[in-house]
């Protein structure tokens, strides 16, 4: 209760701190309590510079959950924060740092103390279409590193087909998987800068990504699985709504497909 006799003091009431999610107040009516105890705390602060949230990080082995955020409230909408976007904008602007999204605020802190200071996180949240469109002011092609287990991969699928629909000329992805189910920290921590950024180094064209996805993930072992593959992959597409964009990645992947499907090609 320490935060509460603390904030007590300054004339903080305990409505405004369960408002803002300092403190949780149990249905039954009892007294509230410390949402973040027992926990390390990292301040969670918008593009401004303003402290508007937390997130902790349990130091109990065995606690649960292992990170914890505030809830959503009036100053904190997940959905349109990002971790560390003030500082990441000000390093790819400047700088000219990569914009790398990851999972979480402590891949951020290791890419930033590694020298990848264009790090930023969603918060309590998979990324939207907001997050997106923050990161697209500040720079054209940002990259979305995973994990690379299944959740990792399967996040990255979303990623594409959340980014197909907001496509804009010279407004795209790259991805970026991790090897062997590690995160950003663990990949800093073994091998150092430089093995991030060779992953860096390898991310790859979201149109590629659809590609691998759709087409080259696929059985094509008879005509109608490959007219179902290619259907699909124009299902896609189709829902990219620039027009020129849309038409280009039709143009692009009719040649890749033609080439595929050429006469005398060995079909998988």
């Amino acid at each position: 209760s320490a935060l509460k006799e603390h904030l007590s003091a300054k004339g903080i009431t305990v409505d405004e701190m369960v408002e803002v999610g300092l403190l949780i107040a149990p249905d039954d009516g009892g007294v509230p309590y410390d949402r973040f105890r027992g926990r390390v705390i990292f301040p969670i602060i918008d593009a401004k510079g303003r402290v508007i949230a937390f997130g902790g990080r349990t130091l109990d082995p065995d606690g649960k959950p292992k990170y914890l955020n505030s809830p959503e409230t009036p100053l904190f909408k997940k959905s349109a924060v990002l971790f560390n976007l003030g500082p990441a904008r000000k390093a790819s602007s400047v700088d000219g740092a990569t914009l790398i999204a990851v999972e979480g605020y402590v891949d951020v802190i290791a890419l930033v103390a590694a020298g990848f200071e264009g790090a930023v996180a969603p918060l309590g949240t998979a990324l939207t279409e907001e997050h997106l469109q923050m990161m697209w002011r500040i720079a054209p092609e940002p990259v979305l590193c995973f994990d690379g287990d299944a959740a990792g991969i399967k996040a990255a699928q979303r990623g594409i087909d959340l980014a197909l629909p907001l496509l804009e000329p010279g407004q795209s992805l790259k991805f970026a998987l991790l090897p062997g189910g590690q995160d950003p920290d663990d990949l800093i921590r073994a091998q150092g800068a430089p093995a991030m950024q060779a992953v860096l180094d390898e991310a790859v064209a979201l149109s590629e990504m659809l590609w691998r996805r759709e087409i080259a993930g696929a059985d094509l072992s008879t005509p109608e699985r490959r007219a179902g593959a290619e259907r699909d992959l124009m299902k896609h597409i189709d829902t990219i709504a620039e027009p020129k964009v849309r038409d280009h990645y039709r143009t692009a992947m009719r040649e890749r497909l033609r080439a595929l499907f050429a006469p005398g090609e060995p079909q998988r």
